[in-house]
Formats: C-alpha cells, sequence, structure tokens
C-alpha cells in the first residue's frame, strides 16, 4: 500500500479517462443532451476502472480494506453525501469535500453496484472544473446498480469460451425483453435497447415493447416458452446467442 501521486496527463486530465471523456462530451452538448447521452456517461462511469473512494465506506459497505494506493485527508465525521474521484489530481482537488482516507484504483462496477441507499447522493469530483462533475441521487442508485451489472454480464459474455454458461452474473441483473416468436432477444442496458429498436423498419418499431425483468424471471420465462434460445444485445457488437440448454443451465443454478 503507497500514497498515490497524481496521474494522467499535465494539462489533459481526461488523457485515457473513459469517465472524464464521457463527462466532457456531456456538458458540450449543453441544454441538447438527449437520454442517449446520458446512458454514454453512465456507461462510462460503470466501466471507469480507477475510481477512488472513502477507505471506510469500501470496508463498510463491500468488505474492501485493503488498496493499492491510498490517499491521506482530515477526518471531519460522517458524511451524508459519497464524494468519489476519477483520479488522484481530481482527488487532490476536491480535498475541502471529502473526510477519511481515500483509496484506490476501483473499478466501476464494484462502486456503482454497491451504493448505500442511506447516503443522500453520490456527487462525481467535487472541487474539480463543473464538466468533469456528476451527480446521481439516493433515488437513482437502483439505475447506477443496474449500469454495473449490466457491464459485469457483458464482460462475462465476452469471455465465455466453451465452459459453463456464466450463471452468477446472468441471473444478477435486470434485463429489458423484447420477447416474440421461438428465439427471444434482450438487452443488458438501454443504450443497447434503443440501438436494437433503431435498426427495426419505421413501421415495426412502435410494437417493440419492452419492460425490466430480473434475470431469474427472465430465465424462467424463456424456458417456459419453449423458445429455442436467448439473443443478449440484439444486433450489438458484443450480442450473444444462449442456446436452451444454457438457459436450462442458468435456471438450475438458482435452484
Amino acid at each position: 500500500m503507497s500514497t498515490a501521486s497524481g496521474s494522467g496527463s499535465a494539462g489533459n486530465p481526461g488523457a485515457g479517462n473513459v469517465a472524464i471523456q464521457a463527462l466532457e462530451a456531456f456538458a458540450l452538448r449543453g441544454q441538447t443532451a438527449t437520454a442517449a447521452d446520458i446512458d454514454h456517461v453512465m456507461r462510462s462511469l460503470a466501466t471507469h476502472e480507477s475510481w477512488w473512494v472513502p477507505v471506510e465506506y469500501a470496508r463498510q459497505t463491500w468488505g474492501q480494506s485493503a488498496f493499492d494506493h491510498t490517499i491521506p485527508f482530515p477526518d471531519r465525521g460522517p458524511l451524508a453525501m459519497l464524494n468519489v474521484f476519477t483520479d488522484p489530481d481530481a482527488a487532490t482537488l476536491g480535498e475541502a469535500s471529502v473526510s477519511g482516507e481515500y483509496g484506490g484504483p476501483i473499478p466501476g462496477v464494484t462502486l456503482m453496484q454497491y451504493l448505500d441507499p442511506g447516503l443522500s447522493s453520490l456527487f462525481v469530483n467535487p472541487g474539480s472544473p463543473r464538466e468533469h462533475q456528476w451527480y446521481i441521487e439516493a433515488g437513482g442508485f437502483m439505475i447506477a446498480a443496474g449500469w454495473a451489472t449490466a457491464i459485469a454480464v457483458e464482460r462475462a459474455l465476452a469471455q465465455w469460451g466453451n465452459g459453463p454458461v456464466p450463471s452468477r452474473d446472468l441471473l444478477a441483473h435486470r434485463y429489458l425483453p423484447e420477447i416474440d416468436g421461438v428465439v427471444a432477444v434482450c438487452f443488458t442496458a438501454s443504450d443497447r435497447t434503443a440501438e436494437f429498436v433503431a435498426s427495426l423498419p419505421l413501421d415495426a418499431r412502435p410494437l417493440a415493447e419492452i419492460v425490466p425483468v430480473e434475470g431469474p424471471g427472465l430465465f424462467e420465462i424463456v424456458r417456459n416458452m419453449g423458445a429455442a434460445g436467448l439473443v443478449i444485445n440484439a444486433g450489438s457488437d458484443d450480442q450473444t446467442a444462449l442456446t436452451n440448454e444454457d438457459i436450462t443451465d442458468i435456471v438450475g443454478a438458482r435452484r
């Protein structure tokens, strides 16, 4: 364990930092930002691998007490808001807003999946320029967790070879299914859903009814309807097909 120093290129804190790049792009859109732009930010926050978080919060929330690097800050007592940082330089700028030692790097999947609902909000990069900040109220923590499990599912499927289907990750996520015909399709996140709907003929788009379903319920539905398989993120670069046998294995894994 060591004390961290600044990272990134001088004068260019966004170099190689997917979270900062997404936040800067969102800020440039201003009043023209769309739901797709917000989706891009949320996906980028979840895929960012180098978050800095309060050490005590990580210990209490997901049981982590050891970190590759730590940054010491004065202990000002517990805070209702969770302040986190995309890099050590941002943490230095936000020193007045934090309390206690910070540790990192932490994957975005971990940070966003385990947000404590007892907190008032999550604040990204307090003290940084406005275009490097993001704010999520406690009511949005479930959405953030959904992005975390979406990334976990997508990564598990990308690494899946000829071994057992990654049942644990698949069952932990809430999907956006479009179930019709002999092959069902579903999506890990709203941006993947939008890509698929946009690929449909204009007259078919209003017929795509999308309803969120938790992982266990989704696979039970697909198995019970006798579908030949399930396509996850149909039409996207990370499209993955599960066979009827895969679905049976997944359903069996939760029993």
